[in-house]
């Protein structure tokens, strides 16, 4: 299947897959008749995220089949096509390639054009003047994963050059019920500032990033309604949230309430929206003690308790990680038992 068609597949799935599980950002505060939290008392405002430069540059691995062509000499070439593999030599478990004359070249970790100019440097001590290509033939050593509401959960090679919105369509698009604006991208064990519900639904591919080694992509359910409770409370973790809704105080209950001994010394930072650029609401301890039962949580906000430097948004990222993880790590389990 196309780029093109991998994408065009892509929008359609996101499309009838969107659902109004979740309300656009806004007030934090119910509309109560009796009790409303004073604006001077919400601080509010918007989170911007910054995100590496990213570059679509593969390095070869271990088990990856290389084709090296040495122009006008095809003795050098190795690994001829047999068994319905493709034509090519293959990177030993070593990291190592073994061509005639050649006995050993370092490939793992190199880019294709600085495996080129190794073999190139080598092959003159044989040839006056060597031409050498060196491409990758089958992509083998390194996989990325995308589970969760998709149609094909699964493992995909990467290739340097698959990007995050090709590796879903790869996964057959989302599925319906999936919760778009709720998905997430985790890359060496961090959660990537990334919304998918900005790429698909409001058409900003600006961090369309390219898979890596390792990335996992888990699109949630719509319908498993949760926040999650962070920082300094006894029982930090995901909190179901009910048809009838969930108030900041019964939450923060949940998670086994703040220590009262430092409780002066912090505030309540919720987050709200995408993990590319959420708002964040700050309220004072002693306000969420007086209002806490009139601050409404919507499905997905992130609730963390602590002083001023535990708010910050990396930092929020660390501590919400750990419940991520499960379902994305289960789910990589499953699928490489069932071969991918």
């Amino acid at each position: 299947m196309t780029r093109a068609a991998l994408l065009l597949l892509l929008v359609a799935a996101a499309c009838a897959s969107r659902r109004d599980t979740r309300p656009d950002v806004g007030s934090l505060v119910t509309a109560s008749k009796d009790r409303v939290l004073p604006p001077r008392k919400l601080h509010v405002e918007v989170v911007e995220t910054e995100l590496s430069q990213q570059v679509d540059e593969y390095r070869i691995g271990v088990n990856d089949v290389l084709s090296v062509l040495v122009v006008g000499h095809p003795e050098f070439t190795g690994g001829p096509a047999t068994g319905g593999a493709p034509p090519g030599v293959r990177v030993q478990k070593d990291g190592s390639i073994y061509l005639p004359l050649l006995d050993g070249v370092r490939a793992a970790g190199l880019t294709a054009v600085e495996l080129q100019a190794q073999l190139r440097e080598r092959l003159t001590k044989y040839l006056k003047d060597p031409h050498v290509t060196v491409d990758v033939s089958k992509h083998e050593s390194q996989k990325f994963y995308v589970l969760g509401y998709v149609e094909r959960p699964g493992v995909f090679a990467v290739d340097g050059d698959t990007t995050l919105l090709e590796g879903i369509g790869l996964a057959g698009g989302i599925k319906e019920g999936g919760d778009i604006e709720g998905a997430y991208v985790v890359r060496a064990s961090a959660l990537l500032p990334i919304s998918l519900g900005d790429m698909l639904l409001r058409g900003d591919l600006r961090r369309n990033v390219f898979m890596r080694h390792g990335d996992f992509v888990y699109v949630p359910s719509a319908a498993d309604w949760k926040v999650f409770v962070l920082g300094e409370v006894r029982q930090p973790g995901a909190v179901p949230m009910p048809q009838s809704g969930l108030n900041l105080a019964a939450a923060i209950a949940a998670g086994g309430g703040i220590d009262p001994v430092y409780a002066s010394r912090y505030k309540v930072h919720v987050y709200r929206g995408s993990w590319q650029r959420p708002e964040r609401y700050t309220v004072g301890i002693e306000d969420v003690y007086q209002y806490g039962l009139d601050i409404q949580l919507r499905p997905g906000d992130r609730v963390v308790v602590g002083a001023s430097g535990l708010g910050s948004y990396q930092r929020m990222f660390n501590l919400l990680l750990p419940f991520l993880q499960l379902p994305v790590a289960s789910g990589a389990a499953a699928n490489a038992v069932g071969g991918g």
